[in-house]
């Protein structure tokens, strides 16, 4: 009896450490990774392990315990045959793109479904995202939106005083020609 409880608890655990995966990444992605053999398995996996990107293989149901009451509980749907679990911590997309970019490399894998911040998304919304820049580019790109038109001001700003400047010498050029 004693053994039947520790082995409940020891799931209902990992559950709960599911449960917090999913709360705690950014966003995600779901595999079939049948037919890799455990060297392309690994290969996955240091290639997510570059970009912060963890690679979890889970029971079905688990992942289905731990979903269930979640904004993410439709992923249950997609729970069938071997699922692999790409979990990102720091940037959603980034998962995405790794994922992607095996699944191209690699026929036998396939993305099943993603997430992301509280939403599930499909496999093309997956292919969509992973083509976006990471998290830091798309940052840099919206700051650069917002400072253009303070350059662009600032460069008229300066344009004025030296235009005055231009027209000051030209005076002087031609009071000094005429003395």
């Amino acid at each position: 009896m004693e053994k039947v409880t520790k082995g409940r608890a020891e799931r209902s655990a990992k559950i709960d450490e599911l449960r917090g995966m999913f709360e705690a990444h950014k966003g995600g992605v779901l595999a079939d990774y049948r037919g890799l053999d455990m060297k392309a398995i690994s290969e996955l996996r240091e290639k997510l392990r570059e970009h912060n990107v963890t690679f979890h293989v889970v029971k079905n149901t688990r992942t289905r315990l731990a979903v269930k009451g979640s904004s993410y509980e439709t992923l249950d749907q997609y729970l069938k045959g071997p699922t692999g679990i790409a979990f990102s911590e720091q940037d959603a997309i980034l998962a995405a793109k790794v994922t992607m970019e095996f699944a191209k490399e690699n026929s036998a894998f396939e993305v099943k479904e993603g997430f992301m911040e509280g939403g599930v998304l499909a496999p093309a919304e997956v292919a969509e995202l992973s083509k976006l820049g990471g998290k830091d580019q798309l940052l840099a790109q919206m700051l650069s939106v917002f400072n253009a038109p303070a350059q662009r001001m600032l460069g008229v700003l300066n344009g004025v005083p030296q235009k005055f400047l231009g027209v000051l010498q030209a005076q002087e050029e031609k009071i000094g020609e005429g003395a």
